[in-house]
């Protein structure tokens, strides 16, 4: 069970490995500008390797429970499917189902654990196997495996790393319960956060926040839902910035260098270097780039 780019290297090298009965997906959905429905990376995989697959809209449908009963799964795996699964479901499998998540628990239970972790200042993440139960990521571990966050890395590239790690770490936990080697341990009882779902009021840029926190979110956010500021009546994307070492006492969001670079100011005196921007309906480009065909100045301001 699993839906967006996340879960694919999951899904084939689990099928490389094993018998998969039937992949379950959300449905495909109006995508883009032009809102043209699109099918889930997961089901284009599974469609791909020609496996069974099934798209329910909600799981609390009784016909769609009866069609998963009657797989009779020894094991269910879940990585990013996005729909809670009924208690019902759990008790089918043979051994459970197990579930696939790209945080150290408890630390980032729910669904943005790689933008929290980044957001949050995190210098390690991970992937965790669990033993899925009621409550959402509370189950016991199985595995996991620990990875640094460098300073400079964003949400696409921990993704890319914790889905292949999540991938390796599924396939020992399945061999491990078909060799009947699995301890589960549960989870500590501190040390819990919650990684509440993206918002799009939170991809435009506070100034006031320190240019760490700043920081910080860019990258969190990068590449998707990506962050804004506005500037005279253009809204900017801020694709990546550089903390600047410069004590300032301007007020937040106030240009503080223009020449060949910008910095902006931050709350606490703290002060940002922009590097990679992007206007509307205009291609990526270096901060150098956009002062050569935009002229701004030092004590406008960035932002409302």
């Amino acid at each position: 069970m699993g839906t967006p780019d996340f879960a694919v290297p999951s899904l084939k090298l689990i099928n490389s490995n094993f018998n998969v009965m039937a992949v379950f997906s959300q449905p495909a959905r109006p995508n883009g500008r032009g809102l043209k429905t699109k099918k889930s990376s997961v089901e284009t995989a599974a469609n791909e390797l020609n496996l069974n697959i099934i798209t329910p809209l909600t799981l609390n449908d009784e016909q769609i429970f009866s069609e998963f009963n009657l797989l009779k799964p020894d094991l269910v795996v879940v990585v990013a499917y996005g729909l809670l699964l009924p208690e019902k479901y759990l008790k089918v499998p043979k051994y459970g189902c197990i579930n696939g998540h790209a945080s150290l628990l408890p630390r980032w239970r729910g669904a943005a654990p790689i933008q929290r972790a980044i957001e949050a200042g995190d210098t390690k993440t991970g992937s965790c196997i669990m033993l899925m139960e009621k409550g959402m990521d509370t189950g016991p571990i199985i595995s996991s495996e620990i990875i640094d966050i460098k300073e400079h890395d964003t949400s696409k590239i921990i993704h890319d790393k914790l889905s292949e790690t999540t991938a390796e770490l599924l396939i020992q936990a399945i061999k491990n319960f078909r060799d009947g080697e699995v301890s589960p341990i549960n989870q500590k009882n501190y040390g819990i956060t919650y990684a509440k779902k993206i918002d799009k009021n939170e991809t435009e840029i506070d100034w006031k926040l320190t240019s760490t926190e700043i920081f910080n979110k860019v990258r969190a956010f990068d590449p998707f839902p990506g962050t804004y500021t506005r500037y005279s009546d253009d809204i900017i994307k801020i694709i990546k910035t550089n903390l600047s070492d410069i004590v300032h006492t301007s007020e937040p969001g106030t240009i503080i260098d223009s020449d060949q670079k910008i910095i902006i100011a931050c709350g606490n005196k703290s002060a940002l270097e922009i590097k990679v921007l992007q206007k509307p309906g205009k291609k990526i480009i270096s901060a150098n780039d956009f002062l050569n065909g935009t002229k701004i100045n030092i004590g406008e301001k960035f932002g409302n």
